[in-house]
């Protein structure tokens, strides 16, 4: 069993100046053994509804939804991986109904495997075994970005709102696994390095952290893993010409549930991340939900 980190980092507007929650989309997947590699469809949908504080006439209410294609291949101890993502955005707000889709960022991530241990109880009737896996990617500007800031209508939340970022961005992981009979414990640790964009616009870093337990039953050739954990993101503030963007940065702390079923060589998964508590843009954006389904195929 191995764990795969999933960011598909997409940025959002709304109608006002606290536009774009800057949540990013952040998955993570159990996913059965394999001897080279995978291929997996996943769909994501989120909601999020914001108000302005001084001013209750302006609101919104955004869902967000995410086709995305992704897969990984074992070279030895390293892992590669790559992420197509495909966005549907719709805003309902007080200036009315606005929708967006295009093609997202493609990002690319290898981990290599740094320690793999197993020991035995004393009784040796039962085993643990650690996997670390550290590594790093890039995300490319492949997405739709059209934002122009020398147009009158231009406003500030407009950077959020397209399918792309318009920058490279970089990030850093470190993947930590836990398993003991039919058990386990997955840890996930990234950090997102952001450079601003053609236009001036920079998203603050991100630290992301999941964790999550799993249990495996087995019936024939079908094992079904539940499994529940804790998602933590942090966004640093956002700049644009170099001056703070003035409250783009918070947090959100999800609970998460979910389940795998996994048959030979196809796996089903679902996920739903639960909100625990969060902040952001000084508490006038909240998630309200978010979930998860995919299929993937290893060979």
């Amino acid at each position: 069993m191995t764990a795969l980190l999933f960011m598909a980092v997409v940025f959002r507007s709304y109608a006002c100046e606290i536009c774009g929650c800057s949540t990013s989309n952040f998955q993570i997947g159990l996913l059965p053994n394999f001897n080279k590699g995978f291929m997996s469809v996943r769909y994501t949908a989120s909601s999020f509804h914001s108000q302005v504080r001084d001013q209750t006439s302006e609101y919104s209410r955004d869902y967000y939804k995410t086709m995305e294609l992704w897969g990984g291949y074992n070279i030895k101890k390293l892992q590669v991986m790559a992420f197509a993502p495909y966005l549907f955005s719709r805003k309902e707000s007080d200036d009315g109904v606005t929708t967006l889709n295009g093609i997202g960022d493609l990002l690319l991530l290898a981990n290599y495997k740094i320690l793999s241990a197993t020991a035995l109880t004393h009784n040796e009737k039962s085993s643990m075994r650690n996997e670390l896996f550290a590594g790093g990617g890039i995300k490319l500007p492949t997405g739709v970005n059209r934002v122009n800031p020398q147009d009158p209508d231009f406003n500030i939340g407009d950077f959020n709102s397209q399918a792309g970022t318009g920058s490279i961005d970089y990030m850093l992981t470190l993947t930590h696994n836990m398993m003991w009979n039919n058990s386990g414990i997955v840890t996930n640790v990234a950090y997102r390095i952001n450079t601003a964009n053609q236009q001036q616009y920079k998203f603050g870093n991100r630290a992301y952290v999941n964790s999550s337990f799993y249990h495996t039953l087995t019936s024939g050739d079908t094992k079904i893993r539940p499994n529940a954990g804790i998602n933590f993101q942090v966004n640093g503030i956002n700049y644009l010409e170099g001056a703070e963007v003035e409250d783009s940065n918070g947090f959100t702390l999800n609970s998460t549930l979910g389940v795998n079923v996994l048959r030979k060589t196809i796996g089903m998964n679902a996920m739903v991340a639960i909100p625990i508590t969060q902040n952001m843009y000084d508490g006038q954006t909240k998630l309200q939900s978010q979930f998860l389904l995919g299929v993937t195929y290893s060979f």
